[in-house]
């Protein structure tokens, strides 16, 4: 991998952290400074693998209304609960955000923005923090966009035991307390960390450039990330126009890595807003789409091998996570063992990736 191998360098606390998805107990007991920030494992909020519960108290429709271009943020009371029976309360700012899930047939509840007021979230959850995008449920009323939720979430945990280079998440539940009449709306979503935060514990800085190839990525990352969208049947991603990937490096002159998100149209949770691209034929909702290139066999092999040795550390991923249902965890189970099937073998690797994928120019 492209820290060494993800089964032999660090993986006991990896297993630790990541398996304790809704079990662990990590508590930040000393003040984030900014000298910290770099630090693999130094923010609270993902630091601790427990979901996390807390109430946004808000003009809940004037906020999940406000969708048009240019939208404002709304002041909103947030409470945090630990486990202790203790609440922290602070004064937040939240807008909505995205695109596709703004709109209200795609979603009566978008996604949104946190604005963390950084002295008043000293000691608690949030220390540290700034600015996060939070990933809502979408529908409100329809109960399998909740699960999906929580199977996004779980695709972002898995990648983390790919690479450094990813997003961490944190698994939250929401009641969202309209001041107005005082209902309550109780639903799962993600914290998603901010992608500068990616960038400085990894050592490097945000590149917005477009139009780059994948052979201009760092190879290792670039066929690890080519292959785990193929295993989650993910094509809504491009290199080339920064869709769905963020590119980070040292410098401008050195080699970069690219970061997926948004995972959410995703074959493997199969929404019911999932459309297919239109290099897919109409019934081929469940086949898989390689967008990587066509790496050497050395490449593809080593890959292949990693993914192996990952597989057992994704399955316990999944099976850990009470809050996921057994329907949809035997879901995302068969959908990635058919991708492992997929990867050894041979026809199957010849006819999926090797086959339609472009070749990697030569030198000149």
């Amino acid at each position: 991998m492209e820290n060494g191998s993800v089964i032999r360098k660090g993986q006991n606390l990896a297993l630790l952290l990541l398996l304790l998805v809704c079990t662990g107990n990590i508590l930040s007991a000393n003040p984030i400074t900014a000298k910290d920030r770099d630090s693999l494992l130094n923010l609270p909020l993902f630091k601790n693998e427990d979901l996390l519960k807390i109430e946004l108290k808000t003009d809940l429709a004037l906020l999940i209304n406000d969708i048009a271009e240019k939208r404002k943020y709304h002041k909103s009371e947030l409470k945090v609960f630990s486990e202790n029976g203790k609440a922290d309360v602070m004064e937040v700012k939240v807008k909505t955000r995205g695109n596709f899930r703004r709109r209200k047939q795609n979603c009566n509840f978008p996604p949104l923005r946190f604005k963390i007021p950084v002295k008043e979230a000293v000691g608690t959850e949030f220390e540290g923090q700034s600015k996060l995008k939070y990933v809502s449920h979408c529908q409100s009323f329809v109960g399998d966009y909740e699960q999906h939720t929580i199977e996004e979430y779980l695709i972002y945990k898995m990648y983390n035991l790919i690479s450094n280079h990813s997003y961490r998440v944190r698994l939250s539940q929401v009641s969202f307390i309209d001041i107005n009449s005082s209902d309550t709306l109780t639903k799962f979503g993600f914290f998603l960390e901010d992608k500068e935060d990616v960038a400085v514990r990894n050592g490097k800085h945000i590149l917005n450039f477009k139009n780059m190839k994948q052979y201009e990525i760092l190879r290792e990352n670039m066929v690890m990330l080519s292959l785990f969208q193929l295993m989650i049947g993910n094509a809504d991603w491009d290199v080339g126009r920064l869709h769905n990937i963020d590119i980070m490096s040292v410098s401008e002159y050195s080699i970069p890595v690219v970061v997926p998100y948004d995972f959410d149209w995703s074959g493997i949770i199969n929404h019911s807003y999932f459309t297919l691209s239109p290099k897919i034929e109409s019934d081929a909702k469940y086949k898989r789409l390689y967008k990587g290139m066509r790496w050497s066999s050395e490449e593809l092999q080593q890959a292949f091998t990693n993914f192996n040795e990952l597989k057992p550390l994704f399955l316990e991923l999944l099976n850990q996570c009470e809050h996921l249902k057994e329907t949809n965890r035997y879901k995302l189970i068969g959908y990635i063992e058919e991708f492992y099937h997929l990867i050894n073998s041979r026809k199957d690797v010849k006819e999926v990736i090797e086959k339609k994928a472009p070749k990697i120019p030569k030198a000149k």
